[in-house]
C-alpha cells in the first residue's frame, strides 16, 4: 500500500510540474531583455529620423526579410518596414521569416539610410 501511495504521489508531483513549469511557453531572447515599454511605429521613424536618431525605440512587427546568417532583418508593422541591424550588437537570429517579433535598438541616419541598430529581439 505505502508504495502505491509513493507511486502516485510521485505521479501527482511530475504531472503538477510539467503543468507548471513544462509546458509554459517562454520568450525566446536574443540579445538584451528588451525595457522599452512604448512601442514606436516604424513611419514615425520614417517621417522624422532626425528627431529620433541616437535614441532607443521599441518596434514591434513581422520579420519579412531576413540575413542569411540571422545578422539583420527587415521588420514590417503596419505602417512600414525598417532594417534592424544586430551585426553592430552581435546578435545573430535563427531564420524567422513571417514570425512575429519585437526588437529594440537605438535609430541610426547614415547617408539617407535610415535604420536601428538592435540590442534585442523577443519572439511573440
Amino acid at each position: 500500500m505505502k508504495k502505491i501511495l509513493f507511486v502516485f504521489a510521485l505521479i501527482s508531483g511530475i504531472s503538477i510540474w510539467f503543468v507548471v513549469y513544462g509546458c509554459t511557453k517562454k520568450a525566446e531572447i536574443y540579445g538584451s531583455q528588451l525595457s522599452q515599454t512604448k512601442v514606436t511605429a516604424v513611419a514615425e521613424i520614417l517621417k522624422q529620423p532626425n528627431q529620433f536618431a541616437g535614441k532607443a525605440v521599441r518596434l514591434e512587427g513581422k520579420i519579412v526579410q531576413e540575413c542569411p546568417a540571422g545578422g539583420w532583418l527587415m521588420l514590417k508593422d503596419d505602417t512600414g518596414v525598417i532594417l534592424v541591424n544586430l551585426h553592430p550588437s552581435e546578435i545573430a537570429i535563427p531564420q524567422a521569416v513571417g514570425r512575429s517579433v519585437a526588437a529594440q535598438g537605438k535609430v541610426k541616419k547614415e547617408y539617407n539610410q535610415i535604420s536601428v541598430i538592435g540590442e534585442g529581439v523577443e519572439f511573440k
